[in-house]
């Protein structure tokens, strides 16, 4: 199916651009405004419009023109309604001329015009649409045979009972998408900046869901849920209460509580900090809005890569919303040659793959269009009953396709555009106005001669969150060392701790960024340097075990919690570890009991860390230690060694003497003979 890519400069070159319906706006002389007109037309029913004449034409001066109407042979395609636009027209089939002078006077220089509808005989008082179709009309304002004014338009003759009944399989799904486009940005103190831009397009955002509520039509809307928690707080009441009561009634995409790219974090490995965010958001968000926000759509206005679609899809993501600009540089998109009622295959990674929708290219244009929106209504809706037919000429079933109606970069639609397409859309037959979600599941597949077509992703985005998230861990952890040093109801730490966490959004400048950590490291400088550790000095140990006094010294007006460690290869600390609370604006002293090995200078290494014992307060002091408790105590341990000694010699010899003895008696005696003799002899002689 072909699509009118030509449309809007169709619209932009057509010499009968429109302007608003509530306020009308000044064209180039030679063009007429449609200021309202009926589109939907039952057989032999009536048309009736307001135009009104460019500057420098005024009605008044006409009093001789006729304003004919020309219906031309109804299109089937949308490149006929680009045709059509360009003034490219088919053969007309009928025309009627409105004396000026006898139309009804709106405004000073507008008037209205009435047609009466025929579709089997041709009288010069009606206008014929013989068949139920989309049709294109001229306006033209001729003085004489001049042609002073004109525009082009169109009309969608509704069917007539013996022409065929509707069947809901037969009904084309749109969705409409939109977003606000202002960055989130903190101050000073972490809050959301709430100026006057913000408040403008907030406020933009209400009155868009107010002009569209009446049609009922869903939408699926992307908005901070910073900026809706500041609301109230700023009191901006009246405009919560507005938004509240218009989201309330449609899709509210879930977002993280402070603008964190996906793809960044993913690829800097901070999925769960995305996550934890993401749960933050939708906090607020059900807060605000009174209903759970969703995450089954993700819009996709800025680069994606595969770990931050991944991400997404992990989360609860099915369907992406992606702009044409991006979707037009991924690997294998067909650009502007792709069939927009498709859904998209997006590979994920190997294997892993999600659902896409791009905006349909040449609606979106029509819907950023600020200053004609009755036309660009009308053609709009005529895009979409041309899709229609196509699918149904095809032999398609138009349910199982979709279009997404979005500006081209997702953003809010001017409030007279979307309040005159919503309208006119919830009143055409043949369109089906649903949700994202219901485009996501009911769908058909892109293909390409019958094979899938799988666009793929980047690997990676350009920038990185490394530059902002290289400084966090290390002042994580010194922010926890120097918290463990303060009272748990001490008011920085929370204050800290949001600073910390906050670091890694886009509502930070780089400058912020870099002003907020100089400062917490002042902060947690100064904390440490509160606390006064003694210089190098020599103490004596004269006993076994000996307590040592360390005296500490807190010049700040808050009690600090210190971690105190001494060690020495030489001596021995008991009481191992000992952590202190040292009182404000005062000395405090510490006793370290020590046990002695032996006598000697050794030295002693004093180390006064923060209370969790991560971070020294201090450079480690060397102290020196003389000891001399155990002089009397080695020589009494000497002479009593000496004294054992010389027992167990002397009783020893004795013992020894008595036997050698008693052997010599022996062989002196009688009865012994020769062979005892020297049994005798080999007894005695190794002792010998």
């Amino acid at each position: 199916m072909r699509t009118a890519h030509a449309v809007a400069a169709g619209v932009l070159l057509t010499t009968g651009f429109i302007g608003a319906t509530s306020a009308p706006v000044a064209v180039a002389a030679g063009q007429l405004t449609l200021l309202s007109q009926d589109f939907n037309l039952a057989v032999d029913g009536s048309l009736r419009f307001v135009v009104e004449f460019p500057d420098g034409l005024p009605v008044a001066g006409l009093p001789n023109a006729t304003l004919v109407v020309t219906a031309y042979r109804a299109v089937s395609t949308r490149d006929a309604v680009a045709d059509a636009l360009r003034g490219d027209l088919p053969r007309s089939t009928d025309t009627v001329d409105l004396p000026l002078e006898q139309l009804a006077r709106t405004a000073d220089n507008s008037v209205q015009g009435f047609v009466q509808l025929e579709s089997v005989a041709r009288t010069p008082e009606k206008l014929q649409l013989p068949v139920a179709g989309l049709y294109p009309l001229t306006l033209e304002v001729r003085d004489g045979d001049e042609v002073v004014a004109d525009l082009i338009t169109f009309v969608n003759r509704l069917p007539a009972p013996n022409e065929g009944n509707t069947n809901p399989s037969d009904d084309l799904r749109v969705a409409l998408a939109m977003r606000t486009t202002g960055e989130v940005r903190l101050d000073g103190s972490g809050e959301a900046i709430m100026d006057d831009e913000v408040i403008g397009e907030l406020t933009h955002l209400a009155d868009v869901l107010e002009a569209i509520e009446p049609t009922g039509i869903p939408a699926t809307i992307g908005v901070p849920p910073a900026w809706l928690a500041a609301l109230r707080a700023i009191g901006e009441g009246e405009l919560a209460d507005r938004l509240t009561a218009g989201l309330s009634r449609h899709d509210v995409l879930s977002a993280p509580r402070l603008p964190l790219d996906a793809s960044r974090a993913a690829d800097a490995g901070r999925q769960a900090l995305y996550t934890e965010w993401l749960r933050d958001g939708d906090d607020i968000i059900a807060a605000a809005v009174e209903k759970p926000s969703v995450r089954t759509i993700t819009f996709v206005a800025s680069p994606l890569d595969q770990g931050g679609a991944a991400l997404h899809r992990d989360l609860g993501s099915r369907l992406l919303v992606i702009t044409s600009d991006l979707y037009d540089q991924l690997p294998n998109s067909l650009r502007q040659f792709t069939d927009t009622t498709r859904l998209l295959t997006i590979e994920v990674s190997p294997g892993v793959r999600m659902n896409a929708t791009v905006p349909d290219r040449d609606t979106a244009v029509l819907l950023a269009e600020t200053t004609h929106p009755a036309l660009s209504a009308i053609v709009t809706i005529a895009e979409l009953l041309a899709t229609r037919q196509e699918l149904l000429d095809d032999d398609e079933v138009p349910s199982r396709r979709g279009i997404t109606l979005a500006t081209p970069d997702l953003s809010l639609p001017a409030t007279s555009t979307i309040d005159a397409i919503a309208s006119l859309l919830a009143e055409t037959p043949g369109l089906n106005p649903t949700t994202l979600d219901e485009i996501g599941v009911r769908t058909e597949q892109l293909t390409r001669d019958r094979d899938l077509v799988v666009i793929g992703l980047p690997a990676t985005v350009a920038g990185s969150l490394d530059t902002r998230l290289a400084p966090v861990a290390d002042l994580e952890v010194e922010a926890a060392a120097v918290a463990s040093m303060l009272p748990t109801n001490d008011p920085r730490l929370a204050e800290w701790t949001r600073l910390i966490d906050e670091l890694p959004t886009s509502a930070l400048s780089d400058a912020q960024v870099t002003l907020i950590i100089s400062d917490l490291q002042q902060q947690f400088l100064a904390i440490r340097e509160s606390v006064g550790v003694p210089p190098p000095y020599k103490f004596t140990l004269t006993g076994r075990r000996t307590p040592v006094r360390i005296k500490l010294h807190n010049s700040s007006d808050t009690p600090l919690t210190v971690l105190v460690r001494m060690r020495s290869s030489k001596l021995l600390f008991p009481s191992g570890d000992q952590k202190v609370t040292l009182p404000p604006q005062s000395f405090y002293d510490v006793e370290v009991p020590i046990e002695v090995r032996s006598n000697g200078t050794f030295p002693v290494t004093l180390e006064v860390l923060t209370g969790n014992g991560d971070v020294h307060i201090a450079p480690p002091v060397t102290l020196t230690a003389r000891v001399t408790a155990i002089s009397g105590l080695g020589n009494l341990v000497t002479g009593a060694l000496l004294l054992v000694v010389i027992t167990w010699w002397a009783r020893h010899v004795r013992k020894n003497r008595r036997r050698r003895a008693a052997q010599k008696a022996s062989l002196n005696h009688p009865v012994r003979g020769g062979e005892e003799d020297k049994r005798a002899e080999s007894t005695i002689l190794p002792e010998l």
